[in-house]
């Protein structure tokens, strides 16, 4: 009876009543993401209207939107950089049929440290330094998941480049408990990023983080169980897969930078990357930065040069 009056409203028979109504929901939601305010403590690009003259200050005030992996070969993909008031999520690549190992959650988690301290450092400019403002970053999962993998190494953090004294730590009892502390987390506006690690993010989950980083300009960075369906509500979707480290720079025996081979699932802004092969990429802790792994690390010792002889420099994607 509910529907047919409702029906009578909406001047629409009864079989069409539910389509309009979420017809019209789509449409709120899209509204809410186009004009969500950007009003977080790192946001301040976002407060610089599109119409204002490209002064020095808003160029630089733009640039704090996105950030990037430093590896122009993979930040072709995303031209204007990753989103800063968005939902990306990471999974790691299953290495079972029946799931995912604890490497396979690892390698996921460990290529969103590293997303998250480019971040930072996106933020942290000379000029905020300066002031002495330092950009905080959050951590929440529940306490299942952190009992299985362990808490974060505050010595292996400094060693990334990662302040653990501006990390915060948040254990849940429940998965649920974990999203709600994350969307509100996200909501604080006094983060530079959050990162999440849950099994999965259904629709509707997904979508309040998606609006709560919006609202703020703080990107959150969503870890998921590598075989889990993909979350929804996503600006990007990246595929980890765990790869051996190259060797050291002064002991070919001893273990070098650490590899990741990452594919490009899904990409909102422009769909086509999402097309790409996998590429096989390698962080330095020196330059805090990713680049494309060298052909060189992987050739055998006997076929470099030494003394002072030309060494090519050619780096292929994998």
């Amino acid at each position: 009876m509910g529907e047919k009056h409702l029906s009578a409203e909406l001047g629409k028979p009864p079989g069409n009543v539910r389509e309009a109504v979420i017809e019209g929901l789509r449409s709120r939601i899209l509204s809410l993401e186009r004009h969500a305010p950007r009003r977080g403590a790192w946001a301040s690009a976002a407060q610089i209207p599109e119409s204002a003259a490209p002064s020095a200050a808003s160029q630089r005030g733009r640039q704090e939107l996105g950030w990037k992996l430093g590896c122009p070969a993979v930040d072709a993909l995303l031209p204007a950089g990753f989103e800063a008031g968005a939902l990306h999520e990471i999974k790691g690549a299953p290495s079972t049929k029946e799931g995912a190992s604890a490497a396979d959650w690892m390698s996921g988690i460990g290529f969103a440290v590293r997303l998250a301290i480019r971040r930072i450092d996106a933020l942290a400019g000379q000029e905020r330094k300066a002031r002495g403002e330092r950009p905080w970053l959050l951590w929440c999962w529940p306490r299942s998941l952190s009992a299985e993998f362990g808490v974060p190494s505050a010595a292996g953090l400094l060693g990334l480049g990662l302040d653990p004294s501006r990390l915060l730590i948040v254990e849940t009892g429940r998965a649920s408990e974990a999203l709600n502390a994350i969307e509100e987390s996200l909501r604080a506006q006094s983060l530079a990023v959050v990162i999440g690690v849950l099994d999965e993010a259904d629709l509707t989950p997904a979508r309040r983080l998606s609006l709560a980083a919006g609202e703020t300009a703080t990107p959150c960075l969503l870890v998921t169980h590598p075989a889990s369906e993909p979350a929804a509500a996503t600006a990007t979707r990246w595929r980890v897969k765990r790869q051996p480290t190259g060797p050291h720079v002064f002991d070919p025996r001893a273990p070098g930078a650490s590899r990741f081979s990452i594919a490009l699932e899904r990409c909102k802004a422009r769909p086509e990357s999402a097309a790409q092969p996998a590429v096989l990429v390698e962080w330095s802790d020196e330059t805090r930065r990713f680049d494309l792994a060298s052909v060189v690390a992987d050739l055998p010792a006997e076929t470099r040069r030494v003394g002072g002889g030309a060494i090519p420099a050619a780096v292929r994607p994998h």
